[in-house]
């Protein structure tokens, strides 16, 4: 059994309803997760601002925190940038799952200072954007209804631009065509993805992760990390309920329905929770395979 394709299958799900269904890319968690096991430093970047509300959303900052968290139970450090639209809830989202990960906020017009003085003073080995909207062709940041963004929020492409230059590996996780590394399929989302020719985001990561939603590729990574390292590194689902409602309560909202409700990008917590079980029993099963083969 090909576990790492059977996670590509699992997040796959809720892809048609914004046209990403056929823009699948094979192997793309396995390779990014071998980086990340080789890595010693990683920067986590996240936060997706609703401009109604002026808050961020509840896709993006789950996957950081589960990504982040295997990571710091193997030993590796991690670092998570957002700005000040997701601020209190990835606060509230560390202190819940117990991170000792810095948190550092990106300020609109201090980019270029800020991507400097973060990659030299943590010299990091890789960058994962989870959900973070990054700049089309124009330069301008998109949301998925083709609203400007870029008026309120802080690029981060330039941090990445500067990772890459540098030689870094870049990792991106999405769900729209507008975020961070979905630059790798950017004709594929200009023709398919309603406002794509807006909205595409230009720059490509290294590996990138489409999912149905960007916070199940994020489990989905944790997930393929604990294939590596023999250990199930995946929080439980009462961690999972529990992040949902601490990143709420500090303001966080759907980004599709624009409330504040325990649902992300307008699926349901029951079914969040569904696919969340699916990727964990996926970490078990591949476990206890390996041990009766042992």
């Amino acid at each position: 059994m090909n576990y790492f394709k059977r996670l590509e299958e699992i997040i796959s799900e809720n892809l048609n309803s914004r046209g990403m269904d056929k823009a699948y890319l094979a192997g793309e968690i396995e390779n990014a997760a071998k980086e990340l096991i080789k890595s010693d430093t990683i920067i986590i970047v996240t936060g997706f601002v609703i401009k109604d509300t002026l808050t961020g959303e509840t896709d993006g900052p789950l996957g950081a925190i589960s990504v982040a968290s295997a990571l710091e139970k193997l030993g590796k450090s991690v670092v998570i940038i957002t700005d000040i639209y997701s601020k209190s809830m990835l606060e509230a989202a560390l202190k819940l799952v117990g991170l000792k990960a810095p948190l550092e906020i990106f300020i609109k017009g201090e980019e270029d200072i800020l991507s400097q003085s973060i990659l030299s003073t943590y010299k990091p080995d890789c960058l994962l954007a989870v959900e973070r909207p990054g700049e089309a062709s124009n330069g301008n940041i998109y949301s998925m209804r083709g609203e400007c963004l870029s008026d309120i929020i802080p690029s981060m492409d330039c941090l990445f631009r500067e990772a890459g230059r540098l030689g870094l590996t870049t990792i991106g996780i999405g769900d729209g065509g507008n975020e961070i590394g979905m630059g790798k399929i950017k004709q594929y989302v200009i023709e398919n993805i309603p406002n794509g020719d807006i909205i595409a985001a230009s720059f490509v990561t290294d590996y990138l992760i489409v999912a149905g939603v960007s916070n199940w590729g994020g489990h989905a990574l944790a997930s393929a990390l604990s294939m590596f390292s023999q250990e199930d590194l995946l929080y439980n689902v009462e961690t999972e309920i529990q992040a949902l409602e601490a990143i709420v309560n500090a303001g966080a909202v759907d980004g599709l329905t624009k409330e504040r409700t325990l649902t992300v990008d307008g699926i349901s917590l029951e079914n969040n929770i569904r696919i969340f079980e699916m990727i964990k029993s996926t970490i078990e099963e591949s476990l206890a395979l390996d041990k009766g083969a042992s």
